[in-house]
């Protein structure tokens, strides 16, 4: 131990000694270790970071899966109430099961205007199972999940709590207003605690007994209905009960309930997944593993050319130093001794690189945060630099000081002890081992940097295809508000003349030019329903396919600019008592009637009594993302489905963002205690929806910057090396009668050979990784021509600057100097 702390304090007198060299060295280690803690810091939080409850190795969630989903992006389900409930009672491999699900909640009480939240409801025993205690008061007792509207409790979230009750240590037993309904307080959950979800997480949680208090509109017709996937579950294994051995309990409880109940189970079955894999949306899960592993992969390059950059700084210095290591061998030093001192020192060259890394990384992680969308991502609002990410930069840092270090110590602690004791201090000595070393090394810069280039590009270009699709609406001058009569307690006689009363009064309002209500923003999915063609209803084994279904009011169509395929539109006279008619989008005619004519065609949905009759094929719009295939959509006369959660789509005559507060005030003098959400412009929803890949093109763009900066650094400091051993040369060559332009050629043609070699490497080696990524690219090839040529181009030119300014400096060796050197 005494020898190491000797070998640190040596290293760190050296590195004291060689202020330009360190202050290189360890910027460009910052970059490359800051980067790759930015993005650690980021799927720490999202992919791996531990929700707090007790012994979460034997949590489990409970999914469902679909034959007709199984080769889809969304093929694992939640599951039905009654289907948890069968499952809860009929297994013998977990100590308990716990149910909830989420809802939009209208909040009143405590500081600011009502606003609209999220909540989950959960079964009583939600808290006990995952073995969570509140920070203040108690959890659900087991009776107030017994018996339906009696126990109108509430427990909320720490940043609740904080925010709109001001941090009150005497909240509990006080009152809030949850969807016109008194709620008491009983606690207040404790910090950092965000339910199962680490991507957001609900604001409070209720009994699910309370649902008919909550719920409103499809959730609260459909809460009994064994083919609504509306609940969560998870569920706590016995001691000794793997995961395996459940989850064939578990599918055997599955077949039986299909056999019961053939109707609504038909072809489902379930899936275990430990909880650490269900804190994020399976489906969401496999592309943020995807982006993550894309995103960890870019900076890793770029680590490694911060590694070849100093390991060059450190050739470079290891020729400096080469008569001291000499003395020293031959003094009796042992190789291995000596390679333990340099390697000490690349370490703690690298821990530095990792402190500046760390600091560059906390900077990120704010910047990171200042561009999130306002309305995404909520609770990703804590990118805590904790001790998982603290250890992971220790051990890069290790690591890197370890890649970078070895190849110069093994090199530098091998000299010819008879030629270098000969040679004066600062003599060139037989360098030519080291030149060729130093050469690979660019090389590797060089690839490695167009690797990490292309694929910025190849994003950037995906990104720019991506804001060229037509979403198939028209999204200017269209504002949008969302409000939930159901929230404020309304019945459906009330709701509809609400809705009625709302479109009156917006249209009225001068620079609107129509308006309609729908069920779903632009561009923001839809309730997925299934769909029974006549002739293949469920009582004919049929199991039916997914079709988004929005419910909108006569105009909605227009008003969005959606252009009718054939067929009429809906009308005023598509209400209550009249025969069910339906608009359908062309991607469903094609996947229901491929080869036939869908005007007349009639289908129900699950659970509809009637049929209902296609009057009308609309042109197929974007509903999810901008670079989706096609999905199949039906638009429902809301007149005919009753919603209390609805959006009112404006067009207005001039700037719709103008427009907005005098929308947002016309509504809200409607009704003064309900909350509107999504209040933006269509424009900036579809901004929000193109977030993703913007901040995915930009880190790339950020990091290929660095890698680009990094090479072109590495290729101008092995220039300089080569120019100054060869200064002796140089001049002996323009007194032979050299011009100034040949000796630029020569330099150049040395420097730029390696450039070639590296270009030609790194294409090889991109056109093989850009393979993996071609799903997440839209509207282009992975091996893009036009993307290869242009990157490989920059990084030539840049390169070329890089070795231009040492090569100038070698055409203005003066000879008599150079042949005085001596």
């Amino acid at each position: 131990m005494d020898t190491v702390i000797q070998d640190v304090r040596y290293g760190l007198r050296m590195l004291v000694k060689n202020p330009g060299f360190t202050l290189v060295a360890v910027l460009s280690l910052a970059l490359g270790i800051g980067a790759n803690t930015t993005i650690f810091t980021l799927i720490n939080q999202v992919l791996l970071h531990p929700i707090p409850v007790h012994d979460a190795g034997r949590l489990v969630s409970i999914f469902v899966t679909d034959e007709q989903n199984k080769n889809t992006l969304f093929n694992t389900l939640t599951i039905s109430g009654p289907n948890w409930r069968d499952i809860r009672d009929q297994n013998d491999v977990f100590e308990a099961t716990a149910g909830y699900m989420g809802s939009a909640i209208s909040l009143s009480g405590g500081t600011g205007e009502p606003e609209q939240i999220a909540g989950d409801l959960v079964s009583g025993n939600f808290f006990t199972l995952l073995g969570v205690t509140p920070a203040l008061g108690r959890a659900f007792l087991p009776e107030e999940d017994k018996v339906d509207g009696a126990s109108p409790v509430v427990v909320l979230s720490d940043a609740l709590w904080r925010r709109r009750f001001a941090a009150d240590p005497g909240i509990a037993g006080k009152t809030v207003t949850l969807n016109g309904h008194g709620f008491t307080v009983v606690g207040v959950a404790a910090r950092g605690f965000k339910g199962i979800n680490t991507l957001g997480g609900p604001d409070l949680w209720v009994p699910l007994a309370m649902h008919g208090q909550i719920l409103s509109g499809f959730n609260a017709e459909n809460y009994e209905d064994r083919r609504a996937l509306l609940f969560n579950a998870i569920a706590r294994l016995k001691p000794g009960v793997t995961i395996e051995q459940a989850d064939a309990a578990v599918k055997t409880i599955a077949r039986r309930l299909e056999q019961q109940y053939p109707t609504p189970n038909r072809g489902r079955s379930t899936v275990l997944l430990p909880i650490a894999q269900a804190t994020v949306n399976p489906n969401f899960r496999r592309l943020l593993v995807m982006a993550g592993g894309l995103l960890m992969t870019v900076v890793g390059l770029v680590l490694l050319i911060a590694c070849a950059n100093t390991a060059n700084l450190l050739l470079a210095r290891a020729t400096a130093r080469r008569k001291e290591i000499a003395i020293r061998l031959s003094m009796g030093a042992g190789r291995l001794r000596l390679v333990r001192q340099l390697m000490t020192e690349s370490v703690v060259l690298s821990i530095l690189g990792g402190a500046a890394g760390l600091l560059l990384a906390f900077w990120a992680r704010d910047l990171l945060l200042a561009f999130r969308p306002p309305q995404a991502f909520f609770g990703l609002a804590e990118l805590d630099l904790d001790m998982r990410v603290l250890v992971f930069t220790l051990l890069v840092s290790i690591l890197t000081g370890l890649l970078f270090g070895i190849v110069p110590a093994l090199q530098a602690s091998r000299p010819d002890l008879i030629v270098e004791l000969k040679e004066r201090t600062g003599q060139p000595g037989q360098s030519g081992r080291r030149v060729s070393l130093r050469g690979l090394l660019v090389v590797a810069q060089v690839a490695l940097s167009l690797v990490s280039l292309i694929g910025a590009g190849l994003f950037l270009r995906s990104l720019m295809n991506t804001e060229k699709i037509d979403p198939g609406f028209d999204a200017g001058n269209l504002v949008t508000l969302s409000f939930d009569v159901g929230a404020q307690g309304y019945d459906q006689v009330r709701g509809e003349a609400f809705e009625k009363r709302l479109l009156e009064t917006v249209r009225a309002v001068p620079g609107v030019r129509s308006a309609a209500l729908s069920a779903d923003l632009p561009m923001g999915g839809g309730v997925g329903r299934t769909v029974f063609p006549e002739g293949q209803e469920p009582a004919t084994g049929a199991v039916g396919q997914f079709t988004t279904a929005n419910q909108i009011t006569p105009g909605y169509l227009d008003t969005l600019g959606i252009r009718m395929a054939r067929g009429r539109d809906i009308t005023e006279m598509d209400r209550a008592g009249t025969p069910l008619v339906v608009v359908i989008n062309e991607a469903m005619a094609k996947q229901f009637w491929k080869d036939q004519d869908a005007i007349g065609k009639r289908f129900k949905f699950f659970g509809d009594p009637e049929f209902r009759e296609v009057v009308g094929i609309a042109r197929d719009t974007k509903l999810f993302t901008l670079g989706e295939d096609p999905q199949p959509q039906a638009f429902i006369p809301a007149l005919q489905f009753y919603t209390p959660a609805m959006t009112v789509n404006v067009r207005t005559a001039g700037d719709a963002a103008a427009l907005i507060p005098t929308l947002r005030q016309t509504v809200q003098a409607l009704e003064p205690t309900m909350p509107l959400t999504n209040v933006d412009t269509a424009e900036s929803l579809i901004s929000q929806a193109l977030w993703a890949p913007r901040m995915g093109a930009a880190l790339l763009s950020i990091f290929g910057l660095i890698a680009l900066v990094l090479a072109a650094i590495g290729i101008y400091g092995v220039m300089s090396y080569s120019v100054n051993q060869r200064t002796h040369e140089f001049g002996l060559r323009m007194a032979l009668g050299a011009r100034p332009g040949d000796v630029l050629t020569l330099v150049l043609r040395q420097g730029m050979t390696l450039v070639a070699v590296g270009l030609i490497g790194g294409i090889v080696a991109a056109m093989a990784a850009t393979r993996l990524i071609g799903t997440l690219l839209v509207g282009m090839s992975a091996s893009d021509p036009a993307t290869f040529a242009l990157i490989s181009l920059l990084l030539a030119a840049v390169a070329a600057l890089a070795g231009y300014l040492p090569a100038r400096r070698a055409t203005r060796v003066d000879p008599m100097v150079a042949l005085r050197y001596e």
